[in-house]
């Protein structure tokens, strides 16, 4: 409990420090869309303000222009000079109070303000001579140049200073946009600075407390695997004495009848013919067999894939040989050792199925009243250190299991949400700081990916859910995702049976030592993992294109008798549960592991 309340407690300073990383982030996607946004406003209305000038300049020379010309062209100069006053003084009023249509806000600071009212009075002299030259030379039926004179002259002398004022309005406004520019750059540096302490701190009071947590749950691990290794040599010497013993027992004097014809069959499943022995056996009337032998099956509890399976292997030429328990007619179990096998009736005509069968229940059951009448006996003296040793086993299971959810639901989702927080934050101009934000991305991905990889590793929940077929396929795919080496599984007698818990556990862990030696130790490209059954055994063998190496020299220095190493697991494991481990190798001509494992 109190391990738990401290990961809560991490938690939650993890929650607020991301909240701090969003906040910046969002402050600082705020302010820049905020900038964008004012920065064009600022390059419209420093453009508009440039042509001002422009505009000012057109007009006095459209004023000499009127001054000069002939009275043909002298009302087209005047019309020209009118549409040129509106825009200016449209412009010169959007400037300082806004317009729609030019897109200017009339937002000024104070200083701009001033510079405006320094160059009304030359501004209003120019509108009003202008005004008043163009309402001349529209209306008046003669020219009076005394009068245009004194307007074109009244034009000019104000518009140098208005010019002047206009400049210094334009450079004003180019220091603004730039003091803006140089405030958002600060602020962004600010905010990244901000971010990168934020991860700093998470990094020293989140992420260094939950790697030490992680050491030390990893260091009670290996210290229970030693008490469980301890163990293990004192129990190997009671279960050889309770083998010997379940030898003995079963060792009955009821010998099974030899194999007869079953049933003949299709490929589809449908009787072609049936035996005396399928009707004694589950006790049917004559003519009251079913039709469909893979019914039978289906009925019995089997599946529909291993149905198929079979009947696919035995289409393909192949023979399948195994036990089955079917279900008769009254409710009960009967076992029967099967042998499927295709048969051909010659060229030209069809092939069929032939199932030759033994019937095995009477000793099935034979084998079960020895087991039960003397187990207690025999338990008696292994009860203790069985209990002892499942304790540290399970114990060893849920401290996996345990932290392979904090990798993944803690620390994974942890580092996950970082990642993702690094990737959303802008970097500044600096390239330094590019590079160095960049290393960090790249190295918490590869920290991630090794975190899932160490997570699934651990412990995988398929493995109690559904069983070593699934639980080793899954491990197969996931190595094979997870790094650069391809492993192939392969079922190929489509073997489905559940075993005991901690025969599936000490399986998959041999499989799991075996793949990873050959990743690690091997360097090789090409893993294959092949479960193969029949009536009496299991094997799986795993097999690598590898280096390899020198086995029997290893075994001649005694390599292999001592504990701590892969090898040494793997054949402890496997004697544990009652199997035969082999290895074979040669440099450069890779691995081969066996383990064989009795299914009686």
């Amino acid at each position: 409990m109190p391990g738990k309340n401290k990961f809560e407690k991490l938690g939650l300073f993890y929650i607020l420090a991301l909240s701090g990383i969003a906040l910046s982030i969002v402050i600082s996607q705020f302010l820049v869309q905020n900038y964008i946004g004012k920065q064009q406003d600022d390059s419209r209305v420093i453009n508009v303000a440039g042509r001002q000038r422009m505009l000012s300049q057109k007009i006095s020379k459209l004023a000499l222009q009127v001054g000069s010309t002939d009275s043909a062209e002298l009302r087209q100069k005047a019309e020209e000079l009118k549409v040129t006053l509106r825009l200016w003084t449209t412009s010169h009023q959007g400037l300082q109070k806004g317009n729609q249509e030019l897109g200017l806000k009339g937002e000024n600071s104070k200083e701009v303000k001033t510079m405006y009212q320094s160059i009304e009075p030359h501004y209003q002299a120019m509108v009003t001579n202008t005004e008043k030259l163009i309402r001349h030379v529209q209306t008046g039926v003669q020219t009076d140049q005394v009068l245009i004179s004194e307007c074109i002259r009244a034009i000019l002398s104000h518009e140098g200073r208005f010019l002047t004022g206009m400049d210094r309005i334009v450079f004003q406004y180019d220091d603004e946009a730039r003091h803006k520019v140089t405030l958002l750059s600060r602020t962004e540096i600010v905010l990244l600075v901000v971010s990168l302490a934020i991860i700093l701190l998470e990094l020293i009071f989140i992420f260094r407390p939950l790697a030490r947590s992680v050491r030390k749950t990893v260091a009670e691990l290996v210290e229970s695997e030693g008490s469980s290794k301890k163990m293990a040599g004192e129990m190997s010497k009671l279960y050889e004495a309770l083998v010997k013993s379940y030898q003995d027992l079963e060792a009955v004097n009821i010998k099974p009848p030899a194999p007869r014809a079953l049933v003949d069959i299709d490929f589809k499943g449908n009787v072609i013919k049936v035996s005396r022995l399928l009707n004694e056996i589950m006790g049917y009337d004559p003519g009251s067999a079913p039709n469909n032998f893979l019914d039978l099956l289906l009925d019995s509890g089997y599946s529909k894939d291993f149905v198929k399976g079979m009947i696919k292997m035995v289409a393909n030429g192949q023979k399948w040989t195994g036990e089955i328990r079917l279900v008769n007619s009254e409710g009960d179990f009967c076992w029967l050792e099967i042998f499927v096998v295709p048969v051909s009736l010659g060229k030209g005509k069809n092939s069929h199925v032939k199932i030759i069968a033994r019937d095995i229940t009477e000793m099935k059951e034979a084998k079960m009243r020895s087991r039960e009448i003397n187990r207690e006996k025999i338990e008696k003296r292994v009860r203790e250190q069985q209990y002892r040793s499942v304790l540290i086993l399970e114990g060893q299971e849920e401290e996996r299991k345990r932290l392979s959810r904090e990798l993944h639901d803690g620390i994974g989702q942890m580092l996950t949400a970082l990642k993702l927080s690094l990737e959303s934050i802008t970097p500044s101009s600096s390239t330094h700081t590019k590079n160095r934000l960049e290393e960090t991305r790249e190295l918490m991905k590869k920290i991630l990916r090794e975190v899932r990889r160490v997570s699934f590793n651990l412990t995988p929940s398929s493995l109690s859910d559904f069983g070593i077929v699934p639980a080793v396929k899954q491990f197969c795919k996931e190595v094979s995702e997870l790094s650069t080496t391809q492993v192939v599984f392969e079922n190929k007698t489509r073997f489905i049976n559940r075993l005991e818990n901690h025969v599936e556990n000490n399986l998959y862990r041999i499989v799991q030592e075996a793949v990873n030696n050959a990743i690690k130790y091997a360097r090789a490209n090409t893993i294959r993992v092949t479960f193969e059954h029949n009536t009496n055994s299991l094997n799986i063998l795993i097999e690598d294109d590898g280096k390899g190496f020198d086995h029997e020299k290893l075994k001649r220095n005694g390599y292999f008798r001592q504990a701590g190493h892969g090898i040494f697991n793997m054949k402890e494991r496997a004697a544990f549960i009652n199997g035969s481990f082999d290895l074979k190798t040669k440099p450069n001509q890779g691995t081969k592991v066996s383990i064989n494992l009795p299914l009686d």
